[in-house]
């Protein structure tokens, strides 16, 4: 394993004399399953695999009057995003604003409930839950011995990154904006600086947590305290096997089933029934792709005119109005994310269920681009809602969902699942590369 330096690309280690400032100990990559050594790094570096370079622990340096101040900010920016008006229009003496709330509204009083809970729990829910699970850690890290309360939920902390997706409604902010801009007067409101502030704010606020150190500190569950480097956890034994949990990523000889010393979850060595479940997931995925490619996803009146537009015929429409960067984000968004999402994952599968031993790095690779891409397809949903509480001044001009849009919100939390619930150490064990644990030498 390789210490690197923040920011710095794989392969370049820390200068020469640079020692570790703990004990070594041993870990398990998330992505291909190596057993490894691995030492404290120097702070501001991460450490990554020596096999598939996945990256293993961020050491970064504790700055909890940062963080304090960035998640304050983020909340009171949080706020302002969700309650003030993201744009006002003005249309032929007539006007209106909206904000992302009345989003969900909109589409819920338009029967489509469905869209509603998306858009709340990927603008509202998640952004708050990983708020509060920075603030719980942050209270934790000024704690000489935190409790146990404050820790656990860091174990949720990177799924609500993942599920907030305020970035990706910025993105379906400025399609609107660009859309609306050539046949009505649109100001921007508030909510849009609130929301731009928030993300920024909140990603300085997640990578200044070390969280890592935080799980070190918490007191262990079957035990006083946790044991010395080099000693058994409370229910290891010689011939256990090593397991990584899941939750705090502490590695422990244990049988399957078994509790997690520090954080009391149940331990299993991979996911249960991964490519069952992913394969499912990813066949329902498939099927609604019809739907979702050939139904409208809305339908605007303009001046007593309907005109249903489908995914495909949105990229046209910004093509043929000369807006060709913006139509190369809606094509690659909601064209080329999704079908690079299904292949891919479909080809993972296939390679995993017959044991291909060939290209796996690559293969890592593509699984970790399909895990992170996916909530971009979510650009059309967002400006769905967008439009649908914004536009809405009768036969002057009025958007209503379709349910395309349901069928391609589907595609899309679909695809994520099934990148969820697939387990990549699992190409490793087909390949046989993950025999008995390996030895690793620490860089």
């Amino acid at each position: 394993m390789q210490r690197l330096r923040h920011g710095q690309p794989p392969g370049r280690e820390h200068p020469a004399g640079t020692t570790a400032k703990a004990p070594v100990d041993v870990a398990a990559c998330p992505d291909c399953g190596l057993v490894q050594h691995v030492a404290d790094s120097a702070p501001d570096s991460y450490l990554v695999c020596a096999r598939c370079r996945c990256r293993l622990q961020h050491t970064s340096t504790p700055m909890p009057r940062l963080v304090a101040a960035c998640a304050a900010t983020t909340g009171c920016c949080l706020l302002l995003g969700l309650g003030a008006p993201l744009f006002q229009i003005h249309l032929a003496g007539r006007f209106a604003s909206a904000g992302v709330l009345d989003g969900a509204r909109s589409l819920a009083a338009r029967d489509m409930p469905e869209l509603a809970l998306v858009l709340l729990v990927t603008m509202l829910i998640a952004p708050a839950a990983h708020l509060l699970i920075l603030t719980l850690g942050l209270v934790g890290a000024l704690q000489q011995k935190p409790s146990r309360l404050l820790i656990m939920p860091l174990g949720l902390l990177e799924t609500a990154r993942r599920w907030s997706m305020l970035e990706v409604f910025l993105l379906a902010a400025f399609v609107c904006y660009v859309r609306l801009h050539d046949w009505t007067t649109l100001q921007v409101g508030p909510a849009l600086v609130g929301l731009v502030a928030a993300t920024l704010v909140s990603a300085v606020a997640h990578s200044r947590l070390n969280v890592e150190s935080l799980w070190q500190r918490m007191p262990w569950k079957l035990a006083a305290s946790a044991p010395a480097s080099g000693s058994r956890a409370p229910n290891e034994s010689a011939s256990s096997p090593r397991i990584a949990c899941d939750w705090c990523g502490l590695l422990t000889r244990a049988r399957e089933t078994e509790e997690c010393p520090r954080c009391g979850r149940r331990l299993h060595h991979r996911k249960q029934h991964s490519l069952g479940r992913a394969t499912a997931l990813l066949i329902a995925a498939g099927l609604l792709t019809i739907p979702a490619n050939f139904l409208p996803v809305m339908t605007m009146t303009r001046f007593g005119r309907l005109e249903p537009h489908t995914i495909f015929g949105g990229v046209l429409e910004m093509g043929e109005a000369k807006l060709w960067g913006l139509a190369a984000i809606i094509f690659v968004a909601s064209i080329v994310v999704p079908l690079f999402k299904i292949v891919g994952l479909a080809a993972l599968l296939v390679l995993t269920k017959f044991g291909h031993p060939r290209h796996l790095i690559r293969r890592t690779r593509t699984y970790r681009a399909v895990r992170e891409i996916g909530r971009w397809s979510l650009v059309d949903v967002f400006a769905v809602a967008i439009l649908v509480s914004l536009v809405n001044m009768g036969l002057l001009a009025t958007v209503e969902p379709s349910y395309g849009a349901v069928a391609f919100c589907g595609v899309v939390l679909l695809t994520i699942l099934a990148a969820e619930e697939f387990d990549p150490r699992l190409m490793w064990d087909a390949a046989g590369e993950n025999g008995p644990p390996l030895r690793a030498s620490a860089a």
